[in-house]
């Protein structure tokens, strides 16, 4: 019975030791990019996410697999952040304001009209100010490989009208990130956190008079049922950090690290024409569901300029002047 026993023993693990070492089957992935976001793929960053997936499975000849979790299902918020930190997920743009919670600098491209232009912001961007100003993140964990662009964060209210920064005084508004509350604090709103999953229920139910979200928001999320002024104001940048846990980035073959870095960068390079292109369309179709779409005259963000001055000197040690001069000479 013992000697059964043992050959019996032995043939299983003659199988299972086959079984562990056998080759892959053809065609499988060397590499797997497990890539959360927020928000739907529907909006405009969701296409350059897919179009990502599309052609880096394409280049790398199946090679690499891209597994995209939208809209939130998988992580969300500082969630999300740690679970690239943790290396429970490889890449993710997660939008900017979740990275200052990891480096209090990164707040500067929330500055108050920070970038005033997409110009401005697309000359930091090829300038290498987002490797430099996102290098404190590498030792924590994550790596930055490109910038993929969105559009400003518009406010958009129930019931009033934005022209002055006074008219912010009064409402609750939904914030991003310590800069921006800070900047609706300034002008005498009542800024108010919550998670992008959470925004339809809170202008349902009253808990926020207006937001800030790109304009593109406003439709595809039929906000524009609710939120019936909306002020194209150039007073923060969306964007997404493109992100990739810096650990596992180093373990990935150098030639497809290359084949994913370079099509990252295509990709968001691209993908500022959709943007601007998007942007246009979504005013013009808020425009004729019957809201009431005003883009901010050069005096109007004059004045707005001035008004949030405050907000930068509040942050100025925070930032570092380094950093702010550099950031400065974008816009000039």
């Amino acid at each position: 019975m013992l000697n059964r026993i043992v050959a019996a023993c032995a043939v299983s693990c003659t199988v299972l030791a086959a079984w562990l070492t056998a080759p892959a089957p053809a065609g499988a992935a060397e590499v797997t990019i497990r890539f959360p976001i927020e928000y739907s793929l529907d909006i405009t960053p969701g296409l350059a996410n897919q179009e990502f997936k599309k052609l880096v499975e394409e280049r790398s000849k199946g090679r690499v697999e891209v597994k995209l979790f939208p809209s939130g299902n998988l992580y969300k918020g500082l969630d999300l952040l740690q679970a690239l930190l943790r290396g429970d997920a490889e890449m993710t743009t997660l939008i900017s304001a979740y990275w200052s919670s990891l480096s209090p600098r990164l707040a500067v491209s929330e500055l108050p009209y920070a970038f005033p232009t997409a110009a401005s912001f697309y000359k930091a961007i090829d300038g290498g100010f987002f490797q430099e100003a996102y290098s404190e993140v590498e030792g924590k964990g994550a790596k930055l490989i490109t910038v993929l662009p969105f559009d400003y964060l518009v406010p958009g209210t129930k019931n009033t009208p934005l022209r002055n920064p006074r008219d912010m005084a009064g409402l609750k508004m939904r914030g991003l990130g310590r800069v921006n509350l800070a900047m609706l604090q300034s002008l005498g709103a009542t800024p108010v956190s919550l998670n992008f999953v959470e925004l339809s229920p809170a202008i349902q139910q009253g808990v926020i008079d207006g937001l800030n979200v790109p304009t593109d928001n406003f439709l595809i999320y039929k906000w524009n049922e609710s939120i019936k002024h909306v002020t194209y104001a150039t007073y923060y940048v969306a964007f997404y950090p493109w992100m990739v846990n810096a650990k596992w980035w180093a373990s990935v073959p150098a030639d497809l690290r290359t084949i994913i870095e370079d099509t990252a960068k295509e990709v968001a390079i691209r993908h500022r024409v959709r943007a601007q292109s998007e942007s246009d369309k979504a005013i013009e179709g808020m425009k004729a569901a019957g809201v009431n779409v005003h883009v901010q005259t050069p005096e109007e963000r004059a004045a707005w300029i001035e008004a949030t001055k405050p907000v930068w000197k509040q942050f100025e040690a925070q930032i570092g002047p380094d950093l702010l001069s550099r950031l400065q000479s974008y816009s000039k």
